[in-house]
């Protein structure tokens, strides 16, 4: 299996609302409002106190946030939610795909033409993903699917013609 992007907690804050701050350690900075969450799953419903909501805390070496109630969320995740509050669900999508089939950014980029630089590009929300870049991943998708071109089958005059001889 191949190691994908690490996308590793540097920082987390917590902002007017629900809203968590986090850095990562290569820099960027996202903005995630958990209202919703706190509304919708019941896990994180007690993340509505304003109290329990400023205890999170960074765990597992930055590869998560979690609150004293048990909630709790891994860094991918906030990343996804962020950008997908932005309007960016093409780079969720994007992300997906490379995590679906394993694929390092070195690997995602040759697969679909693309510099590696771009692929992180693309996979952290620093540029949106263009449609012709989402439908070439499902092309991709669609090839390594199809099995491998076997030996074809004869058909009309030349298989009867076989059949015949062997009878």
């Amino acid at each position: 299996m191949k190691v994908k992007n690490a996308n590793r907690l540097q920082s987390i804050d917590v902002e007017a609302g629900m809203v968590l701050a986090a850095t990562y350690t290569g820099g960027n900075t996202i903005r995630v409002d958990l209202s919703d969450v706190a509304r919708r799953l019941e896990a994180f419903a007690p993340l509505e106190s304003r109290r329990e909501f400023r205890r999170a805390a960074m765990v597992d070496f930055g590869w998560g946030v979690e609150w004293p109630c048990g909630a709790s969320l891994d860094s991918d995740r906030l990343l996804e939610m962020a950008l997908e509050q932005q309007g960016q669900v093409a780079n969720v999508d994007f992300r997906r795909w490379q995590d679906r089939h394993q694929l390092s950014l070195t690997d995602a980029a040759k697969a679909i033409g693309l510099t590696r630089r771009t692929v992180s590009q693309y996979r952290t929300g620093a540029r949106p993903v263009p449609r012709t870049v989402t439908l070439a991943c499902k092309g991709w998708e669609l090839e390594q699917g199809r099995p491998k071109r076997a030996r074809t089958r004869e058909t009309g005059d030349k298989a009867r013609s076989s059949a015949i001889r062997s009878a």
